[in-house]
């Protein structure tokens, strides 16, 4: 993400009582232990109120039939294939309030439940607080450990955006412009950092519980529907709507996903990938209502995507993903871009919601593919590893094809500059605070700095194989900073005190809520 500039929803409960059944699966869980009761939280050092315990999710496959007019489902229907890491009397889900009509746990009617996660995200009432779908299966379908099940749930309503602890939107945004009305809308901008998706499907919003994705969107003729992954054939209905199918083989954190709908110039083309000669689909949507001006910088920025793209490749080894593209739209009030997996999110200026993209925003995004999507954080505590990875490329592309600084003069500079008081707020605790998730100097550029003192401290051979393990070891998983540190350490081929020194380099740099005393140059 590049830096971004509520609702309080009280408690509905609506319990729907499940039939009893001659099943004869096993009700008491003989064979997977004693049913428990799955977390509601797997306790993330910045937002404990999301993520559930008790299963891991292998597949969404998201239906969404969506009417722009209104910015509402008329129905929606998520289907979670999952395994049990404990046998469950009951589990949760990570769902925002919309209309849930049924859940069936196994082709089974499931009690359910819509309940306020707990803590409270924040006191700011303008925050919106997040929320769980409780399912309650019926004894014969209890998950039971080591065991896959599947769940499905069928729901209506207008999905809302999401206010975060700092203010700025995410989740389901309607795509409108300018910021004050009179407003134009034509659909939905769906942007989902840090947790979004739970706003429009519901699903454990967790970045550790990677999923592949089905992603099917039925909209009225006219409009593009986009998703992750690659499109896999759209089909068109009698009724003039046409549904957008897109499916996403890879491992994908719920945060990396969309359901992005409007009115767009869109276009299918494709290019290859240098380092290994693959040919991928490039998919690009750009709002349709961007005026000339807006239309040609922005088709100048794609055109040298396949550029970058290929440039960090060469860096940090092949592609993670089997298509690329971008989606430019006109979303007033939202003001960032997002890494969204395989098709960047490029919104304009706050107020006015004009597309645009500058090729080192854009850089950025292309950079998080590696270092964000393919590789992911493993708490929100770890962003900065996340962040410090694509503002570094950012740094390194723009000295070596922009004429930018050197890395090695952005962190000196930084480090003389910067006042004693930005040091407070270390990269990996943040304060314990949501609120600091996007604040540019511990994520972002003490982040980097980070990074940039490592390379000079191990010299570039070992960086940048350093950063081509890392893509080989955890490519489509996640990592802690506690396992960086530990990487970059084994990495550096150090002993004795030089490898003391440089753990506390980290220590200072990354848990440090002081000015760092150690420098690159004491290693020489």
């Amino acid at each position: 993400m590049i830096l971004r500039s509520g609702l309080v929803l009280t408690t509905s409960a609506l319990l729907v009582v499940a039939l009893p059944s001659a099943g004869n699966a096993d009700p008491g869980g003989k064979g997977g232990g004693k049913p428990v009761a799955g977390a509601r939280s797997l306790g993330d050092p910045l937002l404990p109120q999301i993520g559930n315990g008790g299963y891991d999710v292998k597949h969404y496959r998201i239906q969404l039939d969506y009417d722009p007019a209104t910015n509402s489902f008329t129905s929606a229907k998520t289907t979670i294939r999952a395994k049990a890491t404990q046998t469950l009397k009951e589990f949760s889900l990570d769902f925002q309030d919309l209309d849930v009509a049924s859940v069936t746990v196994d082709g089974r009617a499931a009690g359910f439940e819509q309940v306020d996660a707990t803590p409270q995200l924040s006191a700011n009432p303008a925050v919106t607080q997040p929320m769980k779908l409780v399912v309650d299966p019926h004894p014969s379908t209890r998950p039971k450990k080591g065991r896959d099940f599947t769940v499905v749930v069928r729901y209506s309503g207008t999905p809302e955006a999401i206010t975060d602890a700092d203010e700025s939107i995410e989740g389901w945004i309607r795509a409108c412009y300018p910021l004050a009305a009179p407003q134009t809308c034509d659909g939905a901008f769906v942007v989902n950092e840090p947790i979004g998706a739970q706003s429009w499907f519901p699903g454990n919003n967790y970045p550790s519980d990677k999923a592949t994705f089905d992603t099917f969107i039925r909209v009225p003729q006219g409009k593009t529907a986009l998703g992750v992954g690659e499109n896999i054939g759209n089909v068109t209905h009698s009724d003039g709507t046409v549904t957008w199918r897109w499916r996403e083989d890879d491992p994908t954190a719920t945060y990396l996903t969309t359901a992005t709908v409007g009115d767009f110039t869109y276009t299918v083309d494709s290019m290859t990938e240098t380092s290994t000669g693959r040919n991928l689909p490039v998919y690009n949507a750009v709002d349709s209502t961007a005026t000339p001006a807006q239309a040609t910088a922005i088709q100048n920025s794609l055109n040298q995507a396949p550029g970058q793209l290929n440039y960090l490749s060469g860096l940090f080894g092949p592609y993670p993903f089997d298509s690329t593209g971008a989606v430019a739209d006109r979303a007033a009030g939202v003001g960032y871009a997002l890494e969204v997996q395989g098709k960047p999110h490029y919104a304009g200026s706050f107020s006015s919601g004009n597309p645009s993209i500058n090729l080192s925003t854009q850089l950025h995004e292309v950079a998080h593919q590696w270092f964000g999507n393919a590789v992911t954080l493993d708490t929100w505590a770890d962003i900065w590893f996340n962040e410090g990875w694509a503002n570094w490329a950012t740094w390194y592309w723009s000295f070596q094809t922009q004429g930018g600084l050197d890395p090695a003069t952005r962190f000196d500079n930084a480090y003389a500059s910067t006042p004693a008081g930005d040091w407070a707020i270390a990269p990996a605790i943040l304060d314990g605070d949501p609120a600091n998730l996007f604040a540019f100097f511990p994520t972002y550029q003490r982040g980097a700095m980070t990074l940039q003192g490592y390379r000079e401290i191990v010299g570039d051979p070992t960086f940048f194989a350093f950063a081509n393990d890392l893509m080989d070891d955890y490519r489509y998983g996640n990592i802690s900073t506690e396992q960086f540190i530990d990487e970059a350490k084994d990495a550096s081929g150090f002993s004795g005190a030089k490898l003391d020194l440089l753990d506390e380099y980290f220590q200072q740099w990354l848990y440090g809520q002081t000015k760092p005393t150690i420098l690159p140059e004491d290693f020489a």
